[in-house]
């Protein structure tokens, strides 16, 4: 994907696999310009490469969006003339409880 070979794009997507952060957290952390961070963030949300994970609304209503890749992991491998890609999807610790919360069974 060309999105990738960006080293901007790069560094957005690492650094929102471990915890989703603001568009302005993202900048300043990995000393992207706001405004190339904003343009690169719109590229790989239409991309699906990363998400909106959640939506924060400020006391005074402002609207922020916290953003995650949306993959932990992509992998891959060619094998006889055939193209393999593994992803593992970047589940959050509460989406993991609530789902294993919903597999558990009930025993008496």
């Amino acid at each position: 994907m060309q999105g990738l070979a960006d080293e901007y794009s790069r560094k957005i997507l690492l650094s929102t696999i471990p915890t989703s952060k603001s568009v302005d957290d993202i900048s300043r952390e990995n000393d992207i310009p706001l405004s190339t961070c904003y343009r690169r963030v719109h590229e790989l949300l239409d991309s699906q490469i990363i998400v909106v994970d959640k939506i924060i609304v400020t006391g005074d209503g402002k609207k922020y969006e916290l953003l995650r890749a949306a993959y932990r992991s992509v992998t891959v491998s060619f094998e006889d003339g055939m193209m393999k890609v593994e992803a593992v999807i970047n589940e959050d610790v509460a989406e993991k409880l609530r789902r294993l919360w919903l597999t558990m069974k009930v025993t008496k």
